[in-house]
């Protein structure tokens, strides 16, 4: 027998507990982006020889893979069930973060191909804990109807944490010379960002469930992964995470992309310079975008997000451009499209949630569609991108570049297969 525990969302929230709500995940887009767009990508470039970089990328990356799989819904499903003084998600989020950020450090001083896998194996177990427990207040604390206007500050934070990280990452190699002093950047504002969103998800897990009966193992697997078989909920999965996947199929290989094709100078910090105005486009439409398809829907910001960022790979596929200022402004129309899609994904889960008494267990579910292709699809990229580079130079950017054309595609079609939600 287990005791459960639920918290009734208040009728409203004020605008001041919604954007301290989503503080953490300002905090671990300041963490996530600059990590897998430049510095694993700089400090993979300066351990490895050149023809082993792009494999030796996808490598470190898929080291988290079972992890960024299993931790999310097996530790929100923990927390559905967990009871303590201070909460059923909060003391993860606290115990994940603090040892998130020693796996920061690691990064930091590594010297070495083998330590710089360590250290992001400590980050992707930690980080997907805490995330997976966050992923689960957000529905607990959020009244419904304001799911909406949640998801649009959440798609903000995204930009904006992602800006700021991009921005320290910058500075830390402009001003200081030492771009892996980021790392403990990065610790410092996650531990900080932390704060605000325990404030704010005060009262979580107080309220009590009756007692539940345990099941038979083959029972307890087959709920577990029921929201997969079918439903709007399975589709809003699915799709986030062919979306993903187009993303992460050529991010971290971009800094390799702007050395070999573009040839600019310094790729590392290019790279940071062209997703900083990237995120800063974005930023406005995932702002907005909270409350407007609250009005005119939420699939027709993923139709248009789409055809934006499909475009644009479709661009880079074609010209295979090496005018900067083109590339830059290329970054920048992707930016829209992937503004708008953060603006919904999350009021999208929200919506079509499919069992209010399992939120972190099925909310874990629609965190692996976010961690699964970052870890998994860069792997496959990687290596098929040093495949084809030995065997006609600098084609297999041109590769992975339609592969991302193609997940983006099917992402955006099956949008229309959610039927619950306009």
């Amino acid at each position: 027998m287990t005791t459960a525990v639920v918290t009734v969302a208040p009728a409203r929230m004020s605008n001041l507990r919604h954007i301290a709500l989503a503080t953490f995940w300002f905090g671990l887009n300041f963490h996530w982006i600059p990590i897998l767009a430049v510095l694993v990508p700089y400090q993979v470039i300066h351990l490895l020889p050149r023809d082993q970089q792009g494999s030796g990328i996808a490598a470190v990356t898929g080291a988290g893979a079972v992890f960024a799989v299993l931790l999310p819904p097996l530790v929100g499903a923990y927390s559905d069930r967990l009871s303590t003084r201070w909460g059923r998600r909060r003391p993860i989020m606290v115990l994940g973060t603090v040892l998130n950020a020693v796996g920061l450090i690691i990064l930091m001083t590594a010297s070495s191909y083998a330590a710089l896998v360590l250290g992001y194996l400590v980050i992707q177990i930690f980080n997907n804990a805490a995330g997976a427990a966050f992923n689960g207040i957000v529905p607990d604390v959020v009244p419904r109807e304001e799911f909406g206007k949640a998801s649009g500050i959440l798609g903000g934070m995204v930009q904006v944490g992602s800006v700021a990280g991009l921005a320290a990452t910058l500075i830390m190699s402009a001003a200081f010379g030492h771009i892996e002093w980021t790392y403990g950047v990065m610790a410092i504002v996650i531990l900080a960002s932390l704060a605000p969103t325990v404030w704010a998800a005060r009262g979580e897990g107080m309220a009590r469930l009756p007692l539940q009966d345990h099941e038979a193992v083959r029972v307890a697997v087959a709920r577990f992964l029921r929201p997969l078989a079918s439903g709007d909920f399975a589709w809003v999965i699915y799709t986030r995470t062919l979306i993903t996947a187009g993303i992460y199929c050529i991010l971290p290989y971009l800094q390799l992309f702007f050395r070999d094709v573009v040839k600019v100078a310094n790729p590392a910090n290019f790279a940071a310079t062209w997703e900083l105005l990237l995120l800063l486009a974005a930023t406005p439409f995932g702002l907005a975008g909270g409350w407007a398809p609250d009005r005119i829907g939420r699939k027709l910001f993923v139709y248009a997000a789409g055809t934006v960022m499909t475009l644009v790979v479709v661009l880079f596929v074609v010209l295979y451009p090496t005018a900067q200022l083109f590339v830059l402004v290329a970054g920048m129309l992707f930016g829209v499209g992937y503004g708008l899609y953060y603006a919904v994904d999350w009021a999208l889960a929200c919506d079509t949630l499919p069992d209010r008494d399992r939120i972190a267990k099925d909310m874990g579910l629609f965190h692996v569609s976010f961690t699964l292709p970052q870890v998994l699809v860069p792997v496959a990229a990687g290596f098929v991108l040093d495949a084809v580079n030995r065997q006609s130079a600098n084609s297999g950017y041109r590769v992975i570049f339609i592969g991302a054309a193609v997940f983006y595609v099917l992402g955006t079609i099956f949008v229309s297969r959610i039927r619950s939600v306009r």
